[in-house]
């Protein structure tokens, strides 16, 4: 291979760095093969660099590289004639770059170096940067859903006068995230005043993962000099967090379990040891789940039913990673926090949602209770809007959810024509497994059938996994129009038959008699049992003394009060 050095390079080689044109660092180069490894070794100032290794040439190229020790870009392969540019963040903290390219054939047609010159103003606004691993990562629904993680939803808590940029990745431990150059990302990006909130230790611990695994001692050394030194050194303020605490029940001691010490502790002690800025989530979270009902806790919870999961289509029994529940639990807790531990950003906070438009209003109570369990939300103008009409989408997510039920994956062609674009496609799906959409709410539907959906076949070691679901017929399509009072009365009953199908008092409509308290005749017979036996335990009233109006759209006000006796009455049972 050919040997190609830049002058700039030739003279800092030479010790000649006080020759060089005055600015940012810029060297080029090429790697030496060292036993069969391509490997570029260079004493460097330390600071910010973007290393660029490009690699290609006339036959296939197969290569991987790494930077100061860590696997940086994992093993590709590019066709004949192709090259790549592959560009990584580097913070020098010993004076040494070592970038080695690996691979059967990996040719590297060049290196380049450029020194990132340093940040000296601050941002317009502050970031919130997430170094973390996967209770904290952002997913996408379309490829794992439901996992959420509570960097995912953090900014649902703060105005726009901050930036929140979750880094975190599943999977990572403090060190794998270092060896990684994600760490390095961050500072190299970071300006005075930034925040670095460092949560791991999940994955620290795990001896049979090399590339994960960390002693506590180094552990404590490489969040102490690199994580917080290096943050501090870039003008950044760095917040120290433990790991999230898992959801483990004690049946004798009727309580959640500590959990994660063993990363956890060592976490508390660098924080008296640094003084750095601390949020002791772990512990916060075990007294609050402690708190609560253990069924609460436990369906914040990456806890699936079949069919819940896009990745575990058969269940899963995760107590360690989370739903949107859970992850808005954490999250908010974390907000909580912030006051006493990071109260420069307090200001940053979102205040209490509060809504200018229903003081005095006849459904105040239930919307202010609805809004504060998250179940439904304003305009994000202080605005409710309670008269206007409900989609029947919104209705159905809002029974869902005070009912439990969980949504399910979206599965392509199985979720009555809506798309997974569509916000309300996973309850639409775990509606429609359920069977608990009336299938004369459906364009074209004539019935739904009951059939059992295979999720795994039979092998040596387990039997075949089925779940039983609901088919709606052809032509199908739930649409996003506004829900009349009697499908409301059909979804919310069918709801709560499914909910309490277990209980001791499980409702049966089809026992409800059809005299109805209310005279108007023009009910769709398919809803009149619903209506009536809603009316009968006293979850709806109609219009006036005497009226339904079961034609007549449902407003936000009616379901908020509607959803808030469902809800009740579930309690009760």
């Amino acid at each position: 291979m050919k040997k190609m050095v830049s002058i700039a390079l030739s003279l800092f080689l030479l010790g000649g760095i006080s020759a060089m044109a005055e600015g940012e660092l810029h060297m080029t180069g090429l790697p030496q093969n060292i036993n069969g490894e391509w490997v570029y070794e260079a004493d460097i100032p330390n600071g910010d660099y973007s290393v660029t290794v490009t690699t290609g040439g006339d036959t296939q190229t197969d290569a991987n590289i790494y930077i100061n020790g860590g696997e940086r870009v994992r093993k590709y392969t590019l066709e004949a004639g192709k090259t790549q540019e592959n560009e990584q963040r580097v913070v020098i903290t010993d004076g040494k770059l070592e970038v080695k390219i690996l691979g059967e054939n990996p040719q590297v047609s060049g290196i380049e170096i450029n020194e990132i010159p340093a940040r000296e103003e601050k941002g317009q606004k502050p970031t919130i940067y997430i170094a973390g691993d996967s209770t904290a990562q952002t997913y996408n629904y379309k490829n794992v859903f439901p996992q959420t993680g509570w960097g995912q939803v953090f900014s649902e808590y703060f105005t726009d006068d901050v930036i929140i940029e979750n880094r975190a990745m599943g999977g990572r431990s403090s060190k794998s995230y270092n060896n990684d150059g994600r760490l390095d990302k961050i500072l190299t990006e970071m300006k005075p005043g930034d925040y670095l909130f460092i949560q791991f230790g999940i994955n620290d611990g795990a001896e049979n993962k090399p590339e994960r695994y960390i002693s506590v001692e180094d552990y404590k050394e490489l969040i102490a000099q690199k994580y917080i030194g290096q943050t501090l050194k870039h003008g950044g303020i760095p917040v120290l967090m433990t790991p999230t605490a898992s959801s483990h029940w004690d049946d004798w001691a009727k309580s959640f379990l500590i959990s994660r010490s063993d990363y956890a502790d060592p976490t508390r002690e660098l924080a008296k040891e640094t003084g750095v800025k601390f949020i002791d989530i772990n512990s916060i979270m075990t007294s609050e789940w402690n708190s609560m009902e253990k069924q609460d806790v436990l369906s914040g919870y990456f806890i699936c039913e079949p069919l819940e999961s896009k990745a575990y289509p058969t269940g899963t029994d995760d107590h360690t990673h989370l739903k949107a529940k859970g992850a808005r639990a954490i999250a908010k807790m974390i907000v909580d926090k912030i006051p006493e531990a990071v109260p420069e950003l307090a200001q940053y906070i979102k205040p209490q949602e509060s809504f200018s438009d229903i003081e005095n209003h006849w459904a105040n109570a239930d919307i202010t209770s609805l809004c504060g369990n998250g179940v439904v939300s304003g305009d994000g103008e202080g605005h409710f809007m309670p008269d206007k009409s409900v989609t029947r989408a919104e209705f159905l997510k809002m029974a869902m959810e005070a009912s439990d039920i969980v949504p399910h994956a979206y599965r392509e062609n199985e979720a009555l024509g809506v798309s997974n674009d569509e916000w309300y496609c996973y309850y639409v799906q775990g509606a429609a497994d359920k069977g608990l959409i009336p299938y004369q709410m459906l364009d074209g539907s004539d019935g739904k059938t009951e059939e059992v959906k295979v999720l795994s076949e039979a092998t040596e070691d387990k039997e075949e996994q089925t779940a039983t679901v609901y088919t709606y017929g052809d032509s199908t399509k739930f649409v996003d129009r506004e829900i009349t009072r009697e499908e409301m009365a059909a979804v919310m009953m069918n709801c709560l038959s499914y909910a309490l199908k277990n209980s001791d008092t499980p409702i049966d409509i089809s026992t409800i008699g059809i005299d109805t308290a209310f005279s108007d005749t023009d009910f769709d017979g398919a809803y009149l049992n619903a209506v009536t036996a809603a009316h009968s335990y006293g979850l709806i009233n109609g219009v006036t003394n005497t009226e339904f109006m079961p034609k007549k759209s449902l407003t936000r006000a009616e379901s908020a009060a509607i959803v808030c006796r469902m809800m009740n009455m579930l309690k009760a049972e």
